[in-house]
C-alpha cells in the first residue's frame, strides 16, 4: 500500500461504528517507521494537530482505518519542532524531497512511500519520480526500503542503492 492511498481514507471507531475523521497526513520517523496519522481537523494554517499513534490503530485497510475508540485521538499536539517528518504537509515533508547518491547524482524526488499494513509500521520502499516526461516514458522507479537511506534536512542520502525491478 502507498501512503497517498491512505491519505483521505475515513477513520471509524470500532466500538460505535462512527466515522470520526479522515487521514490528513502521516508522520514518519528518521528510522523509516510510521509513527502517527494526522487527522483532518482545524484550519489550514494551524500549529497543532489531532493525531493517532500508529500502534493505537485497530486496522488499516484499502478502504478505511479503524481505531478501538475515540479516546486514542490526541488533540492539540504541537507540530512545530517535532522529530518526525510529515509525508504531505509541513516544512519537514518527505513528498518531493530529492534523493541523492553519495556520488552526487540526483535520482529524482519522492513521489510516494510503500508500506505493508499487515506488517506493522515499517516502510518497505520509496517511489521516485524524475519528472512527468520521464514518468510517462520510463515509469517511476522504486527504491527498496532496506537500502541504507538517511533523511537529511533538505534531501535523502542513498548510501547503498538497490532498485527493484518493476
Amino acid at each position: 500500500m502507498k501512503l497517498l492511498e491512505l491519505i483521505g481514507l475515513p477513520i471509524y471507531d470500532t466500538t460505535t461504528g462512527q466515522r470520526v475523521s479522515k487521514v490528513k497526513d502521516i508522520w514518519i520517523s528518521a528510522q523509516w517507521m510510521l509513527t502517527h496519522l494526522e487527522l483532518e481537523e482545524g484550519g489550514m494554517f494551524h500549529r497543532q494537530a489531532a493525531v493517532i499513534q500508529w500502534e493505537q490503530l485497530a486496522a488499516c485497510g484499502e478502504d478505511a482505518v479503524f481505531i478501538p475508540s475515540t479516546s486514542v485521538i490526541e488533540r492539540g499536539v504541537e507540530i512545530v519542532g517535532r522529530q518526525e517528518w510529515s509525508f504531505l504537509y509541513g516544512s519537514k515533508r518527505l513528498k518531493d524531497i530529492p534523493l541523492l547518491t553519495l556520488e552526487g547524482t540526483q535520482l529524482g524526488w519522492v513521489a510516494d512511500v510503500y508500506f505493508q499494513p499487515d506488517m506493522g509500521n515499517t516502510i518497505v520502499g520509496l517511489e521516485i519520480t524524475d519528472g512527468l516526461i520521464s514518468d510517462l516514458l520510463e515509469g517511476r522507479q522504486r527504491i527498496d526500503g532496506t537500502s541504507r537511506m538517511q533523511i537529511g534536512e533538505h534531501a535523502i542520502l542513498l548510501h547503498d542503492l538497490k532498485p527493484e525491478h518493476q
